[in-house]
Order: structure tokens, then C-alpha cells, then sequence
């Protein structure tokens, strides 16, 4: 099964995304801010992530700099 992780500080956001994205076969994982997601990036593999850019802690812009060092 593939994973998308969703990265928003929106808990309702987070909410709604996993919710479809399961109805659509896939398995989720939710961070709620920058370090926590590259948390969840490094202990995990992920299909896709989709990234929140106003978020806590490390903006969207940040992380995606971080993560496009190790991954496309």
C-alpha cells in the first residue's frame, strides 16, 4: 500500500486530506509541523507528501530545501 504523509498545522486540514486519501486506498501519515516532518520522512517511506508552507517550528519552503538534498 502506498503512503502519502500530510503536513498542515490545520488539525481539520489533516482530517479531511487523510480522509480522502484513504477512500482512495492509500495509508496516511499526519505532522503537524517542519521537524516533525522530516522526522517522519527520515523513519519512514512516503509515495507523495503534501506540504503545508505556513507551518510551525519550519516552514514548507524549508523542509522542501531539506528533503530535496535526499529525495526528488
Amino acid at each position: 500500500m502506498e503512503r502519502i504523509l500530510i503536513a498542515d498545522d490545520n488539525i481539520q486540514i489533516t482530517r479531511i486530506l487523510s480522509e480522502f486519501a484513504k477512500k482512495e486506498g492509500y495509508e496516511t501519515a499526519i505532522a503537524y509541523d517542519g521537524e516533525e516532518v522530516l522526522e517522519l520522512f527520515r523513519q519512514n517511506e512516503f509515495s507523495m507528501i503534501l506540504l503545508d508552507v505556513m507551518m510551525p517550528k519550519k516552514d514548507g519552503f524549508e523542509v522542501c530545501r531539506e528533503l530535496r538534498k535526499v529525495s526528488n
